[in-house]
């Protein structure tokens, strides 16, 4: 049976298998949500612990998404949900608020039927933190269920990950976020071009649907890749520098890290190398940037299937870098030297 009033997109398995948890009083003290950002790890998360609490179910393991309970955790302001998460994308989840949520776990439930601990991205836990929560897991209080989420299991430690249920959320097809999408109200052509740039990413594919300045500043990243193919490395330096800079006036001005920033482009700079690869080696992989098949052809064109290879590694690369925080104008600067000079005006 599959629990379809989740609404969640995807990820059926998953539903099923918390909701049987449920139904069948079964549920574990902790889950490990993984997955890459955007699949839905934090909805999924969201849906049990609506389901857990729900008070108005029509069966257990269900969520009536209009009681109380329900309500109040989808404006996450429940008593008995805290989350959990450090201060920004890309930041450090610290001990001292895991401290904290200790101090709230040994608390009976103010008003649901179990507390719910929800603590977001915890790869970005410093190793004090994490410690600190092993110790909540090895003593788990009753009546709390505790839901990580996670990039993948291995960017934890091994004696956290080996103590909860591990839900491994993969991408969900991409005919099924078109029909989302379009259902949503996202004009056919659109929607196609968003559910593909998703990569199997629900999340992503409707941040950028809400936020259609986000699409313009991937044509902004996808523009700068290719001009900066064509000039030396003076240019490239002196991009650099202005890129970084506005970058942190922006932040100045209440915007995103310049880390963030820098991190999103490289996904779309990925994507696109991603696709050029797939071409030149006649994949027969699904192309993402469909907009920009002229670009990709050109890239095809001018460099061998091998060093097409090595850019997309090194991008990756230094996108896993600056997660782990290393210094953006620093990383940026180092990639620029590796960078291929493509002729053309």
């Amino acid at each position: 049976m599959v629990l379809m009033n989740w609404e969640l997109i995807g990820h059926e398995w998953a539903v099923n298998l918390l909701g049987r948890h449920i139904a069948n009083d079964n549920v574990r003290q902790a889950y490990l949500i993984t997955g890459p950002d955007g699949v839905g790890k934090r909805t999924l998360a969201m849906r049990f612990a609506q389901a857990l609490n729900c008070s108005d179910s029509a069966k257990p393991g269900e969520i009536c998404g209009q009681c109380r309970s329900c309500q109040f955790i989808q404006r996450k302001q429940f008593p008995d949900l805290h989350i959990v998460e450090a201060e920004d994308v890309g930041g450090i989840l610290k001990i001292d608020q895991i401290r904290e949520l200790q101090h709230q776990l040994a608390l009976s439930p103010y008003e649901g039927k179990r507390r719910v601990a929800l603590l977001l991205r915890f790869h970005e836990a410093n190793a004090n933190a994490a410690n600190a929560l092993l110790k909540t897991l090895e003593e788990p209080a009753s009546k709390v269920v505790m839901l990580l989420t996670a990039q993948s299991k291995e960017t934890l430690l091994p004696t956290i990950s080996s103590r909860c249920e591990i839900l491994p959320l993969r991408d969900v097809s991409r005919d099924q976020i078109e029909e989302a999408l379009i259902e949503r109200g996202e004009g056919h052509e659109q929607a196609a071009l968003l559910a593909r740039l998703a990569a199997g990413r629900p999340g992503w594919a409707f941040h950028y649907a809400s936020n259609p300045d986000l699409l313009n500043e991937r044509t902004e990243n996808l523009e700068d890749l290719l001009n900066i193919l064509q000039t030396g490395r003076l240019e490239r330096f002196k991009f650099v520098e202005r890129l970084t800079r506005d970058w942190e006036r922006e932040r100045k001005r209440g915007g995103e890290h310049p880390r963030l920033r820098a991190i999103g482009a490289l996904e779309h700079w990925v994507s696109l190398w991603r696709d050029a690869m797939m071409l030149a080696y006649d994949a027969m992989a699904e192309q993402r940037n469909v907009d920009r098949a002229q670009d990709i052809q050109m890239l095809v064109s001018a460099l061998p299937a091998r060093q097409i290879s090595e850019n997309l590694g090194r991008i990756e690369r230094l996108k896993r870098d600056l997660q782990k925080n290393a210094n953006v104008r620093l990383a940026i600067e180092n990639l620029m030297l590796d960078l291929p000079r493509i002729p053309g005006g």
